[in-house]
């Protein structure tokens, strides 16, 4: 789960400057963005869900240092050779993201595939972090 303190109104406030600078720039950074994730959570495992069209496999790196997931990759230019672009609507170059987990992760265990456009990163809860019911004596 992201971090429920202060550090995530920071970053959601940061994320809005940045988008304000970024929309009303020339060259807008786009990758910014992009790719665009959801987090979900369940009694075992966080899973992330990044739209990942049109990137291979081997152009993208997972790593998870200090409870930090780390996205990057690149999607490469899929523009025709000898064609005229009239139209450039779709990201392409080098991608970031970042996510800060809550609670510790079990690293050995993290499994990712692509399938459909989509990445999943499944990222098992460390057995210790995991909710524990007490026995009242």
């Amino acid at each position: 789960m992201l971090l429920d303190t202060i550090y995530n109104d920071l970053y959601d406030l940061s994320r809005n400057i940045d988008r304000v600078f970024v929309n009303y720039s020339p060259g807008k950074n786009r990758a910014h963005k992009w790719p665009e994730v959801n987090v979900y959570e369940n009694h075992d495992d966080y899973i992330v869900v990044a739209r990942t069209p049109g990137v291979d496999k081997n152009d993208v790196n997972i790593s998870i240092k200090d409870n930090s997931l780390k996205i990057t990759g690149e999607r490469k230019n899929d523009a025709l050779e000898n064609a005229n672009n009239y139209l450039d609507e779709r990201f392409s170059g080098k991608f970031e993201r970042s996510f800060l987990l809550n609670e510790k992760i079990d690293a050995d265990k993290i499994d990712a595939e692509m399938k459909n456009g989509l990445l999943i990163i499944k990222l098992p809860k460390s057995p210790e972090s995991k909710p524990r019911n007490i026995t009242i004596k």
